[in-house]
């Protein structure tokens, strides 16, 4: 059994903002500036803005449509609709990213229990197959620093040829979502669209249900729960969608699911674990 449970909300603890307990702590080539994991994702998507034109309204699109994938869970934590003006008119806490950019903070816990293919064909509920994994780190120790290159880069390809499978094959993804950015990133990264198209890619309806790719259908870290770590709810949910227990919100025909986490700090250091799961 893998297990991970947090009262980050309740003992409001404020995640990714500074100071003693606030997040991961900067090298010391870091320091003397004071980042912040959340001025460290706003860096990135400056240069994400910078270097391919992304917009504050396309960061909003990963937002609006995660709400509207949480307000059809009923154990999500903001259910309310929101709209791309909601997003663009909420403060600024980093430029350029608004309050509704960025994660919850919430109370939260969940289990996974592993086991052996010959023991899951005789359990009472249709077991959900780990067909591939892989995990990769990204970091600047060796001087070199590429705001819009992830760990994803590494770990989707491993895990999704040890699979099997190619991105057309992937019915539904769980990407962390502790920003818009880090959304949108990642989105590229794992080979779903080129370096600098994530943000057209998450337009027009591809990430919600119905669409090409449907994304963080319980509502992800934006909306749903984010006690600190999300990595055991992607697998969560996914599960629940391969055995199609999702009522509203449930991918019609969902055979194969993507997951992929991120710890750390995208821009400075951070890992990122690949999870591809199929029906049984």
């Amino acid at each position: 059994m893998i297990t991970y449970g947090s009262t980050a909300s309740s003992e409001r603890f404020a995640i990714g903002t500074g100071g003693s307990f606030g997040g991961d702590p900067p090298d010391h080539f870091e320091a003397p500036f004071g980042p912040t994991v959340l001025s460290s994702y706003a860096m990135v998507a400056q240069r994400h803005m910078h270097e391919f034109g992304t917009t504050s309204e396309q960061l909003a699109e990963v937002a609006v449509t995660i709400r509207r994938h949480a307000s059809m869970n009923p154990v999500a934590k903001f259910r309310e609709l929101i709209t791309i003006d909601d997003v663009l008119s909420s403060r600024v806490v980093s430029s350029p990213l608004h309050l509704l950019d960025c994660c919850i903070i919430s109370d939260g816990g969940g289990a996974v229990v592993v086991t052996s293919a010959e023991h899951a064909r005789n359990l009472r509920k249709p077991p959900v197959w780990v067909l591939g994994g892989a995990e990769a780190l990204c970091h600047t120790a060796a001087g070199r620093r590429d705001l819009t290159d992830i760990a994803a880069k590494q770990s989707g390809p491993r895990a999704m040829a040890m699979a099997g499978v190619k991105h057309a094959d992937i019915d539904m993804c769980m990407i962390y979502d502790s920003f818009t950015i880090t959304v949108i990133e990642t989105l590229e990264n794992l080979g779903f669209c080129k370096k600098g198209e994530g943000g057209a890619f998450v337009q027009n309806g591809r990430i919600g249900l119905g669409g090409e790719l449907p994304l963080n259908t319980d509502g992800g870290g934006l909306s749903s729960n984010h006690p600190g770590m999300r990595g055991i709810f992607l697998v969560i949910e996914a599960t629940k969608q391969l055995r199609g227990e999702c009522g509203a919100r449930q991918v019609g025909d969902c055979k194969i699911a993507l997951c992929h986490g991120t710890g750390g700090m995208l821009g400075l250091r951070h890992s990122g674990a690949t999870l591809v799961l199929g029906r049984g």
